[in-house]
Protein backbone atom coordinates (compact mmCIF):
# COMPACT_ATOMS: atom_id res chain seq x y z
CA UNK A 1 0.00 0.00 0.00
CA UNK A 2 2.96 2.27 -0.58
CA UNK A 3 4.28 4.20 -3.54
CA UNK A 4 4.92 7.67 -4.84
CA UNK A 5 2.57 9.31 -7.32
CA UNK A 6 4.20 10.81 -10.43
CA UNK A 7 5.59 14.26 -9.70
CA UNK A 8 4.59 15.59 -13.13
CA UNK A 9 3.70 14.51 -16.66
CA UNK A 10 7.35 13.85 -17.52
CA UNK A 11 7.62 11.50 -14.55
CA UNK A 12 4.42 9.72 -15.66
CA UNK A 13 5.75 9.32 -19.20
CA UNK A 14 9.01 7.90 -17.84
CA UNK A 15 7.01 5.28 -15.93
CA UNK A 16 5.03 4.44 -19.06
CA UNK A 17 8.28 3.97 -21.01
CA UNK A 18 9.73 1.78 -18.28
CA UNK A 19 6.63 -0.45 -18.27
CA UNK A 20 6.74 -0.76 -22.04
CA UNK A 21 10.45 -1.64 -21.90
CA UNK A 22 9.91 -4.27 -19.20
CA UNK A 23 6.90 -5.96 -20.81
CA UNK A 24 8.47 -5.89 -24.28
CA UNK A 25 11.60 -7.57 -22.95
CA UNK A 26 9.52 -10.33 -21.36
CA UNK A 27 7.54 -10.71 -24.62
CA UNK A 28 10.74 -11.05 -26.65
CA UNK A 29 12.76 -13.23 -24.28
CA UNK A 30 9.84 -15.66 -23.82
CA UNK A 31 9.25 -15.65 -27.59
CA UNK A 32 5.57 -15.07 -26.95
CA UNK A 33 5.01 -14.15 -30.60
CA UNK A 34 5.57 -17.82 -31.47
CA UNK A 35 3.93 -19.33 -28.42
CA UNK A 36 0.45 -20.60 -27.54
CA UNK A 37 -0.17 -17.40 -25.56
CA UNK A 38 -2.85 -15.42 -27.40
CA UNK A 39 -2.68 -12.20 -25.41
CA UNK A 40 -1.33 -10.60 -22.24
CA UNK A 41 -3.82 -8.81 -20.00
CA UNK A 42 -2.65 -5.90 -17.86
CA UNK A 43 -4.61 -4.71 -14.83
CA UNK A 44 -4.64 -1.39 -13.02
CA UNK A 45 -5.57 -0.98 -9.35
CA UNK A 46 -7.22 1.72 -7.27
CA UNK A 47 -5.21 4.71 -5.99
CA UNK A 48 -3.38 3.58 -2.88
CA UNK A 49 -2.88 0.04 -4.17
CA UNK A 50 -0.97 1.49 -7.12
CA UNK A 51 0.68 4.90 -7.22
CA UNK A 52 0.71 5.50 -10.98
CA UNK A 53 -1.47 3.24 -13.10
CA UNK A 54 -4.80 3.68 -11.33
CA UNK A 55 -7.34 4.02 -14.16
CA UNK A 56 -8.11 2.83 -17.67
CA UNK A 57 -7.00 6.23 -18.92
CA UNK A 58 -3.57 5.83 -17.34
CA UNK A 59 -2.95 2.26 -18.50
CA UNK A 60 -3.82 2.97 -22.14
CA UNK A 61 -0.47 4.52 -23.10
CA UNK A 62 1.26 1.31 -22.05
CA UNK A 63 -1.08 -0.80 -24.19
CA UNK A 64 -0.77 1.57 -27.15
CA UNK A 65 3.02 1.60 -26.95
CA UNK A 66 3.41 -2.14 -26.51
CA UNK A 67 1.00 -3.08 -29.29
CA UNK A 68 2.69 -0.66 -31.66
CA UNK A 69 6.04 -2.31 -30.95
CA UNK A 70 4.79 -5.91 -31.37
CA UNK A 71 2.69 -5.01 -34.41
CA UNK A 72 -0.63 -6.40 -33.20
CA UNK A 73 -3.11 -6.06 -30.28
CA UNK A 74 -1.39 -8.66 -28.10
CA UNK A 75 -1.52 -6.57 -24.92
CA UNK A 76 -4.99 -5.88 -23.56
CA UNK A 77 -6.63 -4.60 -20.39
CA UNK A 78 -8.27 -6.70 -17.73
CA UNK A 79 -11.17 -4.37 -16.90
CA UNK A 80 -12.45 -4.59 -13.34
CA UNK A 81 -15.65 -2.73 -12.49
CA UNK A 82 -14.47 -2.13 -8.92
CA UNK A 83 -11.18 -0.59 -10.02
CA UNK A 84 -12.98 1.57 -12.58
CA UNK A 85 -15.46 2.74 -9.94
CA UNK A 86 -12.68 3.59 -7.49
CA UNK A 87 -10.40 5.22 -10.09
CA UNK A 88 -11.80 8.74 -9.89
CA UNK A 89 -13.21 8.64 -13.42
CA UNK A 90 -16.98 8.75 -13.88
CA UNK A 91 -19.01 5.86 -15.22
CA UNK A 92 -19.48 7.71 -18.51
CA UNK A 93 -15.75 8.41 -18.80
CA UNK A 94 -14.95 4.73 -18.26
CA UNK A 95 -17.55 3.70 -20.84
CA UNK A 96 -16.06 6.06 -23.43
CA UNK A 97 -12.56 4.70 -22.85
CA UNK A 98 -13.88 1.14 -23.12
CA UNK A 99 -15.47 1.94 -26.49
CA UNK A 100 -12.19 3.44 -27.73
CA UNK A 101 -10.20 0.46 -26.45
CA UNK A 102 -12.65 -1.90 -28.14
CA UNK A 103 -11.94 -0.21 -31.46
CA UNK A 104 -8.24 -0.98 -30.89
CA UNK A 105 -8.79 -4.61 -29.80
CA UNK A 106 -7.53 -3.88 -26.29
CA UNK A 107 -10.44 -5.48 -24.39
CA UNK A 108 -9.50 -8.34 -22.10
CA UNK A 109 -11.55 -10.21 -19.48
CA UNK A 110 -14.11 -8.29 -17.44
CA UNK A 111 -14.35 -8.62 -13.65
CA UNK A 112 -17.80 -8.22 -12.14
CA UNK A 113 -16.79 -6.69 -8.84
CA UNK A 114 -18.39 -4.05 -6.63
CA UNK A 115 -16.47 -0.79 -6.12
CA UNK A 116 -15.16 -0.12 -2.60
CA UNK A 117 -16.89 -2.96 -0.72
CA UNK A 118 -15.71 -5.71 -3.09
CA UNK A 119 -18.63 -7.67 -1.69
CA UNK A 120 -22.07 -8.66 -2.96
CA UNK A 121 -22.72 -7.30 -6.45
CA UNK A 122 -25.86 -5.61 -5.13
CA UNK A 123 -23.53 -3.04 -3.54
CA UNK A 124 -22.04 -1.95 -6.89
CA UNK A 125 -24.31 1.10 -7.45
CA UNK A 126 -24.72 0.15 -11.10
CA UNK A 127 -21.05 -0.12 -12.09
CA UNK A 128 -21.09 -3.82 -12.99
CA UNK A 129 -24.14 -3.65 -15.23
CA UNK A 130 -23.04 -0.43 -16.98
CA UNK A 131 -19.48 -1.52 -17.69
CA UNK A 132 -20.41 -5.11 -18.54
CA UNK A 133 -22.76 -3.70 -21.17
CA UNK A 134 -20.12 -1.27 -22.44
CA UNK A 135 -17.62 -4.11 -22.84
CA UNK A 136 -20.23 -6.25 -24.57
CA UNK A 137 -21.15 -3.43 -26.95
CA UNK A 138 -17.58 -3.33 -28.26
CA UNK A 139 -18.10 -6.84 -29.65
CA UNK A 140 -14.73 -7.80 -28.16
CA UNK A 141 -15.67 -9.06 -24.68
CA UNK A 142 -13.91 -12.46 -24.29
CA UNK A 143 -15.13 -13.45 -20.82
CA UNK A 144 -16.62 -12.24 -17.56
CA UNK A 145 -15.69 -13.31 -14.04
CA UNK A 146 -17.34 -12.75 -10.68
CA UNK A 147 -14.89 -11.49 -8.07
CA UNK A 148 -15.58 -10.89 -4.36
CA UNK A 149 -13.40 -10.42 -1.29
CA UNK A 150 -14.19 -11.64 2.19
CA UNK A 151 -14.96 -8.54 4.24
CA UNK A 152 -12.92 -9.85 7.19
CA UNK A 153 -9.99 -11.42 5.33
CA UNK A 154 -6.80 -10.59 7.24
CA UNK A 155 -4.94 -10.25 3.94
CA UNK A 156 -6.95 -7.08 3.23
CA UNK A 157 -6.47 -5.41 6.61
CA UNK A 158 -4.32 -2.65 5.09
CA UNK A 159 -6.89 -2.08 2.35
CA UNK A 160 -9.63 -1.69 4.96
CA UNK A 161 -7.50 0.95 6.68
CA UNK A 162 -6.79 2.71 3.39
CA UNK A 163 -10.29 2.81 1.92
CA UNK A 164 -13.37 3.95 3.89
CA UNK A 165 -16.17 1.46 3.19
CA UNK A 166 -13.93 -1.43 2.26
CA UNK A 167 -14.61 -4.40 4.49
CA UNK A 168 -18.32 -3.73 5.01
CA UNK A 169 -20.19 -6.99 5.50
CA UNK A 170 -22.55 -7.29 2.51
CA UNK A 171 -23.44 -10.96 3.01
CA UNK A 172 -26.80 -10.34 4.73
CA UNK A 173 -26.40 -13.61 6.62
CA UNK A 174 -25.27 -15.67 3.61
CA UNK A 175 -22.07 -17.67 3.37
CA UNK A 176 -19.48 -16.46 0.88
CA UNK A 177 -20.23 -19.49 -1.28
CA UNK A 178 -23.85 -18.33 -1.42
CA UNK A 179 -22.81 -14.73 -2.20
CA UNK A 180 -20.58 -15.92 -5.06
CA UNK A 181 -23.34 -18.16 -6.41
CA UNK A 182 -25.73 -15.20 -6.31
CA UNK A 183 -23.16 -13.17 -8.25
CA UNK A 184 -22.75 -15.91 -10.85
CA UNK A 185 -26.52 -16.23 -11.31
CA UNK A 186 -26.86 -12.45 -11.60
CA UNK A 187 -24.05 -12.24 -14.17
CA UNK A 188 -25.41 -15.10 -16.27
CA UNK A 189 -28.80 -13.38 -16.34
CA UNK A 190 -27.19 -10.11 -17.43
CA UNK A 191 -25.22 -11.84 -20.18
CA UNK A 192 -28.29 -13.75 -21.36
CA UNK A 193 -30.31 -10.55 -21.47
CA UNK A 194 -27.57 -8.80 -23.44
CA UNK A 195 -27.62 -11.73 -25.85
CA UNK A 196 -31.42 -11.73 -26.16
CA UNK A 197 -31.39 -7.99 -26.90
CA UNK A 198 -28.75 -8.39 -29.59
CA UNK A 199 -25.96 -6.61 -27.73
CA UNK A 200 -23.77 -9.73 -27.88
Amino acid sequence: MEGTSPSDDNDFQDRVKQNIKLHLRAFQEADLANSCVKNWNLEFLRPGEFATFTSLEKIRPILDGLNEKVGRPFFRALIDAAHCGDSGLSMAENEQIIFEMGANDQIGPFHCSAPTTRGCLSSDDGWVSALLRANAETGKLPSAFVELFRHDDQAFAELRELVPGHGVDTTMGRTYIEVVVDGLVDTVRRLNNLKNRGVI
